[in-house]
């Protein structure tokens, strides 16, 4: 168990930092949209301007920009026709065809910043279910097992009974609150903070062992748990404390433990 929630903290660590990058992208990509969106509006101003000066769309006026070739004294003429259009035309930005290029290579990286952003949230939205879904399936294997040990556990120390461990939402286990049920033989089943202490504290106790069932640890402090135990409940609960060594082949030997005199010794 202490593996197991080892790694499955690790995954929450990860899927919390997942969601951080994720909001953190979500920002950027929200301030980038609106400076897209500023860029679009003044390069569609612009190409308006230009537009309503020349009566013409700007695509046309760019394709219809040929090398000029021809007579000087034809040109000329051509030429000073053409200032009395314009002038007849009104003012003209000549700088409005370098400004409309600033403004597309400026809205162009933008584009490309977006697409950026758009891909890395994709990818962590990917990752965030990816995490989502290994916690999800270690934590359910893992509280299976310890579900059925527990039944296990708690009809050995109760001697008959019926119990349960459930999740009170099973659409969402990794946020859901768990649920113990306890019925000590001769009740009805219940919820244990209906039960007496001492029937509480062999309930803790037989959760506590269906955990170490399913993922066993070295050792195991139990620091006064049996205070809340009467007489018979205490013979329940030490008869599967008692260990079994097997310190020959094929000679099983009962584990006996004084730690008062070992830790005389130890001094």
């Amino acid at each position: 168990m202490t593996a197991a929630a080892n790694i499955l903290e690790a995954e929450e660590r990860a899927l919390e930092q997942t969601r951080a990058d994720a909001d953190r992208l979500n920002e950027e990509l929200h301030h980038l949209e609106l400076e897209l969106t500023e860029a679009a509006g003044r390069r569609r101003a612009l190409t308006e301007r230009v537009e309503a000066e020349w009566h013409k769309p700007f695509d046309t006026l760019l394709a219809e920009a040929p090398q000029v070739e021809g007579e000087i004294e034809t040109l000329r003429q051509e030429a000073e026709h053409l200032a009395h259009e314009l002038e007849q035309m009104g003012p003209v930005n000549p700088l409005a065809v370098q400004e409309h290029a600033e403004e597309k290579e400026r809205l162009d990286f933008l584009q490309g910043q977006r697409e950026d952003v758009v891909a890395a949230r994709t990818s962590l939205q990917q990752a965030l279910r990816e995490i989502d879904q290994t916690a999800r399936d270690m934590f359910l294997e893992t509280f299976t097992a310890v579900r059925e040990n527990f039944r296990s556990v708690f009809t050995t120390l109760f001697e008959g009974g019926e119990c349960d461990v459930r999740l009170a939402d099973e659409n969402t286990p990794l946020e859901s609150d768990i649920v113990i049920q306890a019925a000590p033989r001769g009740k009805r089943i219940q919820r244990i903070h209906l039960l007496s202490s001492g029937e509480r504290a062999l309930v803790a106790i037989s959760l506590l062992f269906s955990i170490y069932l399913t993922k066993p640890a070295p050792f195991c402090l139990l620091d006064e748990v049996d205070a809340p135990l009467d007489d018979a409940n205490v013979m329940r609960f030490v008869r599967p404390v008692y260990g079994v060594t097997m310190q020959e082949p094929g000679v099983s030997t009962i584990v006996g433990v004084r730690l008062g005199r070992a830790a005389q010794t130890g001094t």
